[in-house]
């Protein structure tokens, strides 16, 4: 699904909460469109999972993969995800929660890709999971120094703009310390920095 910011005019794509697959919705919410698939992630789940087994527990690893649900239903973990993103030539880096997290992360950093959070949350009443959140800036068109960043949770109605930057650092603070979330920034590779 794709919304218009009104004020920027702006199309930002962003696809809603289905099941448990926020993994998959945070990935092509921060690429910007469909570019990773249910069948992609559980193959790129599958090969985690096979390279950590031995030969004799490699079909049993088929149905109980410790890298997503047991259920089909999604729910990836950060090395399905760090995997996909690697192969588009991203890397991901994980935030140190002792730094201070308005000088790691750099809004204006042209190598910055985007944000993904993974936040705890109680389903059903019953038992603690976890929720992938996509933080998306883009540069405006005029402006290489000016940027806009947007909330693209999947459980959101609609993509959300932050005001400003000072937003973004209170939004993610609380993720990190009332939250007990993690912060993880997807940058260009370092490799890919280097042939540029």
């Amino acid at each position: 699904m794709e919304e218009t910011d009104l004020v920027t005019k702006r199309t930002v794509y962003h696809e809603r909460q289905r099941l448990w697959f926020c993994g998959q919705h945070t990935l092509n919410n921060l690429f910007q469109d469909k570019v990773f698939t249910k069948e992609q992630l559980d193959n790129i789940a599958l090969k985690l999972a096979e390279s950590t087994s031995s030969a004799s527990s490699t079909r049993k690893t088929y149905f109980i993969n410790p890298h997503k649900s047991v259920f089909e239903v999604g729910n990836y973990d950060i090395n399905v995800l760090e995997m996909a993103l690697k192969e588009k030539g991203l890397e991901v880096q994980w935030f140190d929660v002792r730094k201070d997290i308005r000088t790691v992360i750099q809004f204006t950093d042209a190598t910055l890709f985007g944000l993904i959070l993974n936040v705890p949350t109680i389903r059903f009443y019953l038992w603690k999971s976890y929720h992938w959140i996509a933080i998306k800036p883009f540069f405006k068109h005029d402006d290489e120094k000016s940027v806009e960043v947007f909330n693209l949770d999947s459980k959101l109605n609609n993509p959300e703009k932050f005001e400003d930057f000072e937003k973004v650092y209170k939004f993610l603070e609380y993720i990190v310390y009332h939250k007990n979330g993690n912060v993880f920034l997807v940058k260009a590779s370092i490799k890919d920095e280097e042939d540029s």
